[in-house]
């Protein structure tokens, strides 16, 4: 089944990070709005309207095995109050 084609879509920056939490790392793609004043990863992040990060091509690795991912997902949605830390990665 084909799905809908719901009008342009929005053009997006990929911005490949890692994620800690207390329990895990969270490395994967986070998309921002391709427009020059929300385009940052501090941006982003700081927004109030949101509470959850969304993640994509998502890797997630137990904070004592960063060898190995625990599992992998296309999408995972992040709290941001578990978030310790956000780091961008090389590209």
């Amino acid at each position: 089944m084909e799905m809908p084609d719901n009008g342009p879509k929005l053009k997006t920056e990929k911005i490949r990070v890692s994620i800690e939490t207390r329990n895990w790392t969270v490395v994967g793609t986070v998309h921002t709005p391709a427009i020059s004043y929300r385009s940052r990863l501090s941006d982003l992040l700081n927004q109030k309207e949101i509470t959850f990060l969304s993640v994509t091509d998502v890797n997630v690795y137990h904070v004592n095995d960063t060898e190995k991912p625990a599992y992998s997902t296309a999408y995972l949605a992040v709290s941001l109050d578990s978030i310790e830390i956000v780091r961008p990665l090389e590209k």
